[in-house]
């Protein structure tokens, strides 16, 4: 609202706020893109969709080739037990595309995205392209890798009781009117870079969302802001008839 706001005092008055961001975009089963950063340094499942001889041509470095003829052999037990496992498909199909991040969807793995215009996209960046056959294997394996801000879910609980943490809760209004932990500080991620004095520094503060993505965004705010004690939650986290559901 706060750029709208802007975009509207310097003259533009064709100005739109998707409201829901990224819980509402999830919500309708719509796509999210991965940059050729994240492809490049991210701790990912890299998956060729295209054909093997095609891969074989050339394919994205770290690439493994699941061509999209045998997505259907694939059974939720051959995918990463995580359901947070950073999944990133690519292709010269967009249809085929679809077609993955669907199944992802109907098996729970809620971090699959894509990265748009495939290889063709890739080099005209200036990448790097590997050649040769590396065909996915039948059971498909991701290794978490936790980031120095990032806290188990497990730990996350245990903290809910701790007097000497502060949980920070950056969703919106509408999503915190579904449920709370108790004692928790809510501001919304949009709102933590004019709101970030009122967060206590004497203690470990602990960000979650929905997510993880704008927990994650407002733990390099409050960095920036000179935060040191802090974590963030990257993970599902859901309200229901009072209670909580936490998932990976």
């Amino acid at each position: 609202m706060k750029a709208a706001g802007l975009a509207v005092k310097y003259g533009y008055t064709n100005v739109k706020v998707f409201s829901g961001g990224d819980p509402a975009w999830a919500k309708a089963e719509q796509p999210f893109i991965s940059s050729p950063k994240h492809v490049k340094e991210a701790n990912i499942l890299l998956l060729d969709l295209r054909s093997a001889d095609k891969f074989a041509a050339g394919h994205i470095p770290r690439a493994l080739n699941l061509p999209a003829a045998n997505l259907d052999k694939y059974q939720e037990n051959n995918w990463p037990s995580f359901k947070g496992a950073a999944i990133v498909f690519y292709s010269d199909n967009q249809a085929d595309i679809d077609k993955a991040l669907e199944l992802m969807r109907d098996y729970g793995m809620s971090k699959a995205t894509y990265f748009p215009g495939g290889l063709a996209n890739w080099q005209k960046l200036g990448n790097p392209v590997e050649t040769g056959p590396k065909p996915a294997p039948a059971n498909l394996v991701f290794v978490r890798v936790l980031g120095p801000q990032d806290i188990t879910i497990p730990d996350f609980i245990k903290a809910l009781d701790n007097p000497n943490v502060v949980i920070l809760d950056v969703r919106n209004p509408t999503e915190r009117a579904t449920g709370q932990f108790k004692g928790s500080i809510h501001i919304p991620s949009e709102e933590i870079g004019t709101r970030y004095s009122e967060i206590p520094k004497d203690k470990l503060v602990i960000v979650h969302c929905s997510t993880g993505i704008r927990a994650g965004i407002a733990y390099e705010t409050l960095k920036a802001k000179g935060f040191t004690n802090l974590k963030a939650l990257n993970a599902n986290v859901k309200f229901e008839n009072g209670k909580y559901k936490i998932t990976e």
